[in-house]
């Protein structure tokens, strides 16, 4: 995969209403053992952010640091299908204790000073107020992530 030098997010909904504080997560997958997992930053009140090749890479390393017999392959061989979905906040509500347990890895580190405050972040996000619909995009030919969201029926 060729990763562009950002790729930016836009998310669009039927209603004029903020679309602050959304994380969404993209699967990368090399074809070999488990995918990768890459979080997105939060987007502004329009729905908009920006995901850096830096950070995807980091990230993409970060994976291989947190669990080396579970992952193969680099990012060169990953395909450029990417499937998109909104970070699931439950999984991660259902696992804490575990993520508090780890250490930063070497990308996290230069953007967190410790691992609560890193889950402070994803916490305070607004997935669980929102829905959409998984989508998968080829990033040769877009560098732009385009999802539609809507309110979720449960808030």
């Amino acid at each position: 995969m060729i990763v562009p030098d950002k790729i930016y997010i836009e998310l669009v909904s039927n209603k004029e209403e903020d679309l602050s504080g959304i994380i969404l997560e993209l699967k990368i997958s090399t074809g070999r053992r488990n995918p990768r997992y890459i979080t997105t930053p939060k987007t502004n009140r329009k729905g908009k952010s920006e995901l850096s090749q830096e950070d995807l890479e980091g990230q993409f390393e970060d994976h291989w640091e947190s669990g080396q017999m579970d992952y193969s392959g680099n990012l060169k061989d990953a395909s450029p299908i990417i499937e998109v979905s909104l970070y699931d906040l439950a999984r991660f509500r259902e696992n804490k204790e575990l993520f508090l347990a780890w250490t930063l890895l070497k990308n996290e580190k230069l953007k967190w000073k410790s691992k609560e405050e890193q889950c402070n972040y994803m916490i305070s996000s607004m997935n669980d107020k929102f829905e959409a619909n998984p989508l998968k995009i080829n990033i040769h030919k877009t560098d732009t992530i385009r999802m539609r969201v809507k309110k979720s029926k449960r808030n």
